[in-house]
Protein backbone atom coordinates (compact mmCIF):
# COMPACT_ATOMS: atom_id res chain seq x y z
CA UNK A 1 0.00 0.00 0.00
CA UNK A 2 1.63 3.26 -1.08
CA UNK A 3 2.04 6.34 1.09
CA UNK A 4 -0.71 8.26 -0.66
CA UNK A 5 -3.31 5.56 0.11
CA UNK A 6 -2.14 5.32 3.72
CA UNK A 7 -2.37 9.10 4.12
CA UNK A 8 -5.85 9.13 2.61
CA UNK A 9 -7.03 6.40 5.01
CA UNK A 10 -5.58 8.23 8.01
CA UNK A 11 -7.21 11.48 6.93
CA UNK A 12 -10.54 9.73 6.34
CA UNK A 13 -10.40 8.39 9.89
CA UNK A 14 -9.67 11.86 11.23
CA UNK A 15 -12.56 13.37 9.28
CA UNK A 16 -14.93 10.66 10.51
CA UNK A 17 -13.86 11.26 14.13
CA UNK A 18 -14.43 15.01 13.84
CA UNK A 19 -17.36 15.03 11.42
CA UNK A 20 -19.65 16.45 14.09
CA UNK A 21 -17.48 19.55 14.40
CA UNK A 22 -19.09 22.57 12.74
CA UNK A 23 -19.69 25.96 14.30
CA UNK A 24 -18.80 29.62 14.05
CA UNK A 25 -16.76 29.14 17.22
CA UNK A 26 -14.59 26.44 15.67
CA UNK A 27 -13.99 28.36 12.44
CA UNK A 28 -13.22 31.48 14.45
CA UNK A 29 -10.38 29.74 16.28
CA UNK A 30 -8.98 27.62 13.46
CA UNK A 31 -9.23 30.17 10.65
CA UNK A 32 -10.58 29.96 7.13
CA UNK A 33 -7.52 29.91 4.88
CA UNK A 34 -8.89 32.94 3.06
CA UNK A 35 -12.35 31.45 2.50
CA UNK A 36 -14.20 34.61 3.49
CA UNK A 37 -14.02 37.83 5.45
CA UNK A 38 -15.99 36.21 8.24
CA UNK A 39 -15.88 32.95 10.17
CA UNK A 40 -19.26 31.48 9.27
CA UNK A 41 -18.61 30.24 5.74
CA UNK A 42 -16.31 27.28 6.39
CA UNK A 43 -12.63 26.91 5.58
CA UNK A 44 -10.64 26.24 2.43
CA UNK A 45 -7.83 24.38 4.15
CA UNK A 46 -9.42 21.78 6.48
CA UNK A 47 -12.54 19.64 6.53
CA UNK A 48 -15.52 21.21 8.27
CA UNK A 49 -19.25 20.84 7.84
CA UNK A 50 -19.70 24.57 7.26
CA UNK A 51 -17.70 24.20 4.05
CA UNK A 52 -21.06 23.46 2.46
CA UNK A 53 -21.80 27.18 2.64
CA UNK A 54 -19.43 27.71 -0.31
CA UNK A 55 -19.67 24.21 -1.85
CA UNK A 56 -23.14 22.73 -1.21
CA UNK A 57 -21.96 19.28 -2.40
CA UNK A 58 -20.47 18.83 1.09
CA UNK A 59 -24.01 18.57 2.48
CA UNK A 60 -23.74 14.90 1.47
CA UNK A 61 -20.82 14.35 3.85
CA UNK A 62 -22.22 15.96 7.00
CA UNK A 63 -25.82 15.09 7.82
CA UNK A 64 -28.24 14.35 10.64
CA UNK A 65 -27.41 17.13 13.11
CA UNK A 66 -28.83 20.41 14.33
CA UNK A 67 -27.09 23.44 15.83
CA UNK A 68 -28.03 26.55 17.80
CA UNK A 69 -25.48 29.38 18.00
CA UNK A 70 -25.11 32.57 19.99
CA UNK A 71 -22.49 35.28 19.48
CA UNK A 72 -22.16 38.89 18.34
CA UNK A 73 -22.38 40.84 15.10
CA UNK A 74 -24.74 40.03 12.24
CA UNK A 75 -25.00 36.39 13.30
CA UNK A 76 -25.75 37.03 16.98
CA UNK A 77 -28.22 34.16 16.94
CA UNK A 78 -28.49 31.47 14.28
CA UNK A 79 -29.73 27.91 13.99
CA UNK A 80 -30.13 25.15 11.45
CA UNK A 81 -30.10 21.46 10.70
CA UNK A 82 -28.97 18.92 8.10
CA UNK A 83 -30.88 15.71 7.45
CA UNK A 84 -31.41 12.91 4.94
CA UNK A 85 -34.57 12.86 2.87
CA UNK A 86 -35.12 9.83 0.62
CA UNK A 87 -32.12 9.81 -1.75
CA UNK A 88 -31.22 13.42 -1.02
CA UNK A 89 -29.59 15.36 1.78
CA UNK A 90 -30.96 18.72 2.87
CA UNK A 91 -29.74 21.56 5.08
CA UNK A 92 -31.76 24.52 6.30
CA UNK A 93 -30.21 27.40 8.29
CA UNK A 94 -31.55 30.73 9.51
CA UNK A 95 -30.12 34.16 10.34
CA UNK A 96 -26.60 33.61 8.99
CA UNK A 97 -26.64 37.16 7.69
CA UNK A 98 -22.92 37.48 7.01
CA UNK A 99 -23.58 35.25 4.01
CA UNK A 100 -25.31 38.28 2.45
CA UNK A 101 -22.78 40.97 3.38
CA UNK A 102 -21.62 43.30 0.62
CA UNK A 103 -18.16 42.05 -0.37
CA UNK A 104 -17.02 45.46 -1.65
CA UNK A 105 -17.38 46.87 1.85
CA UNK A 106 -19.16 50.01 0.63
CA UNK A 107 -22.83 49.18 0.21
CA UNK A 108 -24.26 47.54 3.30
CA UNK A 109 -25.57 44.22 4.45
CA UNK A 110 -27.85 43.62 1.44
CA UNK A 111 -30.55 41.97 3.49
CA UNK A 112 -30.95 40.34 6.89
CA UNK A 113 -33.30 37.72 8.27
CA UNK A 114 -31.54 35.27 5.97
CA UNK A 115 -32.44 31.68 5.16
CA UNK A 116 -30.05 29.10 3.66
CA UNK A 117 -31.33 26.03 1.83
CA UNK A 118 -29.05 23.28 0.52
CA UNK A 119 -29.98 20.13 -1.37
CA UNK A 120 -27.52 17.48 -2.49
CA UNK A 121 -27.20 13.91 -3.68
CA UNK A 122 -24.70 11.28 -4.74
CA UNK A 123 -25.03 9.85 -8.24
CA UNK A 124 -21.46 8.66 -8.52
CA UNK A 125 -20.65 12.36 -8.48
CA UNK A 126 -21.65 14.25 -5.36
CA UNK A 127 -23.56 17.42 -6.22
CA UNK A 128 -25.21 20.22 -4.32
CA UNK A 129 -27.40 23.29 -4.84
CA UNK A 130 -27.52 26.12 -2.31
CA UNK A 131 -29.78 29.17 -2.00
CA UNK A 132 -29.45 32.09 0.42
CA UNK A 133 -32.24 34.63 0.64
CA UNK A 134 -32.55 37.68 2.87
CA UNK A 135 -34.67 40.80 3.09
CA UNK A 136 -35.17 43.71 5.45
CA UNK A 137 -37.77 46.44 5.73
CA UNK A 138 -36.92 49.69 7.56
CA UNK A 139 -38.96 52.59 8.85
CA UNK A 140 -36.11 55.01 8.26
CA UNK A 141 -35.88 56.80 4.89
CA UNK A 142 -32.35 55.53 4.20
CA UNK A 143 -33.38 52.16 2.77
CA UNK A 144 -36.97 51.05 2.91
CA UNK A 145 -36.11 47.56 1.77
CA UNK A 146 -33.06 45.38 1.12
CA UNK A 147 -33.32 42.07 -0.69
CA UNK A 148 -30.80 39.48 -1.83
CA UNK A 149 -30.73 36.00 -3.35
CA UNK A 150 -27.49 34.06 -3.80
CA UNK A 151 -27.21 30.77 -5.69
CA UNK A 152 -24.40 28.24 -5.22
CA UNK A 153 -23.53 25.08 -7.13
CA UNK A 154 -20.91 22.51 -6.18
CA UNK A 155 -19.63 19.03 -6.95
CA UNK A 156 -17.16 16.49 -5.56
CA UNK A 157 -15.55 13.73 -7.61
CA UNK A 158 -12.15 12.02 -7.91
CA UNK A 159 -10.66 14.27 -5.24
CA UNK A 160 -11.71 17.47 -7.04
CA UNK A 161 -14.30 19.80 -5.50
CA UNK A 162 -15.31 22.69 -7.81
CA UNK A 163 -17.85 25.33 -6.80
CA UNK A 164 -19.44 28.48 -8.15
CA UNK A 165 -21.72 31.13 -6.62
CA UNK A 166 -23.50 34.19 -7.95
CA UNK A 167 -26.04 36.77 -6.80
CA UNK A 168 -29.17 36.90 -8.91
CA UNK A 169 -31.03 39.44 -6.74
CA UNK A 170 -29.35 42.28 -4.89
CA UNK A 171 -30.97 45.68 -4.39
CA UNK A 172 -31.76 48.47 -1.96
CA UNK A 173 -35.09 50.15 -2.58
CA UNK A 174 -36.72 53.29 -1.23
CA UNK A 175 -40.38 53.88 -1.98
CA UNK A 176 -40.14 51.06 -4.57
CA UNK A 177 -37.30 52.89 -6.35
CA UNK A 178 -33.99 51.06 -6.63
CA UNK A 179 -31.16 52.97 -4.95
CA UNK A 180 -28.30 50.48 -5.13
CA UNK A 181 -27.75 47.37 -7.22
CA UNK A 182 -25.38 44.57 -6.18
CA UNK A 183 -23.65 41.84 -8.13
CA UNK A 184 -21.36 39.12 -6.76
CA UNK A 185 -19.72 36.05 -8.28
CA UNK A 186 -17.28 33.45 -6.96
CA UNK A 187 -15.65 30.42 -8.55
CA UNK A 188 -13.09 28.03 -7.13
CA UNK A 189 -11.98 24.47 -6.47
CA UNK A 190 -10.22 22.29 -3.92
CA UNK A 191 -8.23 19.13 -4.65
CA UNK A 192 -7.51 16.37 -2.14
CA UNK A 193 -4.11 14.70 -2.37
CA UNK A 194 -3.76 12.56 0.73
CA UNK A 195 -3.25 14.93 3.65
CA UNK A 196 -2.72 17.91 1.33
CA UNK A 197 -5.41 20.20 -0.13
CA UNK A 198 -4.39 22.78 -2.74
CA UNK A 199 -7.14 25.28 -3.52
CA UNK A 200 -7.93 28.34 -5.60
CA UNK A 201 -10.81 30.83 -5.61
CA UNK A 202 -11.70 34.03 -7.42
CA UNK A 203 -14.42 36.48 -6.36
CA UNK A 204 -15.72 39.66 -8.00
CA UNK A 205 -18.38 41.97 -6.58
CA UNK A 206 -19.82 45.33 -7.59
CA UNK A 207 -22.20 47.97 -6.19
CA UNK A 208 -23.83 50.55 -8.46
CA UNK A 209 -25.51 53.69 -7.15
CA UNK A 210 -28.44 54.18 -9.51
CA UNK A 211 -28.84 57.94 -9.08
CA UNK A 212 -25.23 58.88 -9.88
CA UNK A 213 -24.07 55.84 -11.81
CA UNK A 214 -21.05 55.52 -9.50
CA UNK A 215 -19.70 52.01 -9.09
CA UNK A 216 -17.56 50.33 -6.46
CA UNK A 217 -15.87 47.08 -7.43
CA UNK A 218 -13.70 44.58 -5.57
CA UNK A 219 -11.98 41.40 -6.76
CA UNK A 220 -10.04 38.82 -4.77
CA UNK A 221 -7.84 35.96 -5.94
CA UNK A 222 -6.79 33.33 -3.39
CA UNK A 223 -4.26 30.56 -4.02
CA UNK A 224 -3.21 28.24 -1.25
CA UNK A 225 -2.35 24.78 -0.01
CA UNK A 226 -3.40 23.24 3.29
CA UNK A 227 -2.55 20.11 5.21
CA UNK A 228 -4.54 18.16 7.81
CA UNK A 229 -2.54 15.51 9.67
CA UNK A 230 -2.66 13.37 12.80
CA UNK A 231 -0.15 14.23 15.52
CA UNK A 232 -1.15 11.51 17.97
CA UNK A 233 -4.27 9.65 19.02
CA UNK A 234 -6.95 12.30 19.34
CA UNK A 235 -4.71 15.17 18.22
CA UNK A 236 -4.85 16.91 14.82
CA UNK A 237 -2.69 19.56 13.21
CA UNK A 238 -3.91 21.73 10.32
CA UNK A 239 -2.03 24.48 8.55
CA UNK A 240 -2.14 26.42 5.30
CA UNK A 241 -0.04 28.88 3.36
CA UNK A 242 -1.92 31.07 0.92
CA UNK A 243 -1.59 34.19 -1.19
CA UNK A 244 -4.37 36.74 -1.54
CA UNK A 245 -4.52 39.48 -4.14
CA UNK A 246 -7.30 42.03 -3.80
CA UNK A 247 -8.18 44.99 -6.00
CA UNK A 248 -10.72 47.70 -5.21
CA UNK A 249 -11.79 50.51 -7.52
CA UNK A 250 -14.43 53.20 -7.84
CA UNK A 251 -15.75 54.90 -10.97
CA UNK A 252 -15.99 57.54 -12.31
CA UNK A 253 -13.36 58.48 -9.70
CA UNK A 254 -9.89 57.04 -10.25
CA UNK A 255 -9.51 55.44 -6.82
CA UNK A 256 -7.73 52.11 -7.16
CA UNK A 257 -6.11 50.05 -4.41
CA UNK A 258 -4.26 46.76 -4.70
CA UNK A 259 -3.13 44.51 -1.88
CA UNK A 260 -1.01 41.36 -1.83
CA UNK A 261 -0.65 39.41 1.39
CA UNK A 262 0.93 36.06 2.26
CA UNK A 263 -0.58 34.67 5.49
CA UNK A 264 -0.22 31.33 7.22
CA UNK A 265 -3.00 29.68 9.25
CA UNK A 266 -2.21 26.97 11.79
CA UNK A 267 -4.34 25.20 14.39
CA UNK A 268 -4.25 22.19 16.70
CA UNK A 269 -7.21 20.23 18.04
CA UNK A 270 -6.64 17.71 20.83
CA UNK A 271 -8.96 15.51 22.86
CA UNK A 272 -7.79 16.42 26.35
CA UNK A 273 -10.45 14.22 27.96
CA UNK A 274 -13.23 11.98 26.69
CA UNK A 275 -15.63 14.86 27.24
CA UNK A 276 -13.38 17.76 26.26
CA UNK A 277 -11.63 18.82 23.04
CA UNK A 278 -9.36 21.86 23.12
CA UNK A 279 -8.16 23.86 20.13
CA UNK A 280 -5.91 26.78 19.40
CA UNK A 281 -5.24 28.63 16.18
CA UNK A 282 -3.07 31.40 14.81
CA UNK A 283 -3.05 33.57 11.70
CA UNK A 284 0.25 35.25 10.87
CA UNK A 285 0.85 37.53 7.88
CA UNK A 286 4.31 36.65 6.58
CA UNK A 287 4.43 39.55 4.14
CA UNK A 288 2.26 42.25 2.63
CA UNK A 289 2.88 45.01 0.14
CA UNK A 290 1.37 47.65 2.44
CA UNK A 291 3.72 46.82 5.29
CA UNK A 292 0.99 45.43 7.56
CA UNK A 293 2.12 42.25 9.28
CA UNK A 294 -0.15 40.97 12.02
CA UNK A 295 -0.48 37.93 14.24
CA UNK A 296 -3.79 36.79 15.73
CA UNK A 297 -4.04 33.86 18.14
CA UNK A 298 -7.29 32.37 19.46
CA UNK A 299 -8.30 29.47 21.69
CA UNK A 300 -11.49 27.50 22.23
CA UNK A 301 -12.87 24.03 22.73
CA UNK A 302 -15.78 21.60 22.71
CA UNK A 303 -17.62 19.90 25.56
CA UNK A 304 -18.99 16.44 24.64
CA UNK A 305 -21.97 14.94 26.45
CA UNK A 306 -23.47 11.88 24.73
CA UNK A 307 -24.80 13.18 21.36
CA UNK A 308 -24.51 16.82 22.38
CA UNK A 309 -21.47 19.01 21.63
CA UNK A 310 -20.98 22.55 22.90
CA UNK A 311 -18.38 24.59 20.98
CA UNK A 312 -16.97 27.86 22.25
CA UNK A 313 -14.40 30.51 21.36
CA UNK A 314 -12.67 32.16 24.31
CA UNK A 315 -12.26 35.92 24.17
CA UNK A 316 -13.77 39.34 24.72
CA UNK A 317 -15.09 41.01 21.59
CA UNK A 318 -17.14 43.77 23.19
CA UNK A 319 -14.36 46.36 22.91
CA UNK A 320 -13.78 45.64 19.25
CA UNK A 321 -17.33 45.47 18.01
CA UNK A 322 -18.58 43.01 15.44
CA UNK A 323 -18.03 39.30 15.14
CA UNK A 324 -14.48 38.93 16.48
CA UNK A 325 -13.14 37.69 19.84
CA UNK A 326 -9.93 39.73 19.61
CA UNK A 327 -9.38 42.21 22.41
CA UNK A 328 -6.59 43.41 24.64
CA UNK A 329 -8.65 42.19 27.62
CA UNK A 330 -8.82 38.52 28.64
CA UNK A 331 -10.72 37.45 31.71
CA UNK A 332 -13.66 35.58 33.16
CA UNK A 333 -16.42 38.05 32.54
CA UNK A 334 -19.47 38.43 30.31
CA UNK A 335 -17.26 38.16 27.22
CA UNK A 336 -15.40 34.97 28.23
CA UNK A 337 -17.38 32.75 25.87
CA UNK A 338 -17.46 35.12 22.92
CA UNK A 339 -19.09 32.61 20.57
CA UNK A 340 -20.89 29.47 21.65
CA UNK A 341 -22.98 26.83 19.92
CA UNK A 342 -24.83 23.66 20.89
CA UNK A 343 -25.03 20.82 18.39
CA UNK A 344 -27.05 17.60 18.55
CA UNK A 345 -26.28 14.66 16.26
CA UNK A 346 -28.42 11.64 15.46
Amino acid sequence: MNKRIVSALVLAGMIASSAAFASNARNMVMGTGGAANHSDAGSFYYEDAYNFFYNPAYVNDYKNWAIFEKGTGNDAASFGFVTSMMNFNMGLFFNRNSQLADFTGTGGNVGTNSADLMIGGDMGVKWGLGLTYGNSAFATPTHNKESSLNVRLGASFSGLDPFVAFKIIGADKQDNTTINKYSDMQIGARYHYGEWTPYAAYRSAKVKVEASGNESKKTALTLGVGRETKLAEGARLVYALYWMNTKASTTPATTDTKTNILPIDMAIEADALSWLTLRGGVNHVLSSDNGTQTTTARVGGTFHVAKVDVDYAFGNGTAVGGNTPDSSDVGFDSGTFHQIGMRYSW
